[in-house]
């Protein structure tokens, strides 16, 4: 029973993330940080081509470790369009992709919710731990100045 019932959110998941807005599958109450409270995780080289990267759940910025501190740390090395301080938290989960590195064969981003002064609506960043891939710059963010 649990097995089908597996299945079936798998599959729902799947569906909606073709759209813009990922249903979300777990949702998170934690609050927001400010990313010029952590220290910033290296290795973020330059502006990402692909428009969609980490804004959609197809295309997660991939920090690896298993670590939420490095979905942290990451946020924390990004900065708004004119250098501006980040607000953040963990909205929930979504988006299963196939990984060996997750549980079963299959691995989920986490969807965080990024602010800074005078944006008008939130940036939801997508984010996997599960896997690491070459750190970019999503579009309409900057790295943060240290």
């Amino acid at each position: 029973m649990s097995r089908i019932l597996t299945l079936v959110i798998i599959s729902i998941a799947l569906v909606s993330c073709k759209s813009k807005q990922p249903s979300i599958l777990s949702t998170s109450s934690n609050p927001f940080q400010s990313s010029a409270s952590i220290q910033p995780l290296s290795g973020v080289d330059g502006y990402s081509m692909n428009k969609d990267y980490g804004l959609e759940g197809e295309f997660p910025i991939k920090v690896g470790d298993k670590s939420p501190a490095n979905q942290r740390r990451y946020i924390a090395a990004l900065a708004g369009p004119n250098g501006e301080v980040l607000s953040f938290h963990r909205r929930g989960s979504c988006c299963p992709y196939d990984s060996p590195n997750g549980f079963g064969g299959s691995a989920l981003v986490d969807v965080y919710e990024v602010t800074y002064e005078g944006l008008d609506e939130p940036i939801l960043l997508y984010i996997s731990f599960y896997d690491f891939e070459k750190l970019y710059v999503p579009k309409g963010l900057t790295k943060r100045e240290l």
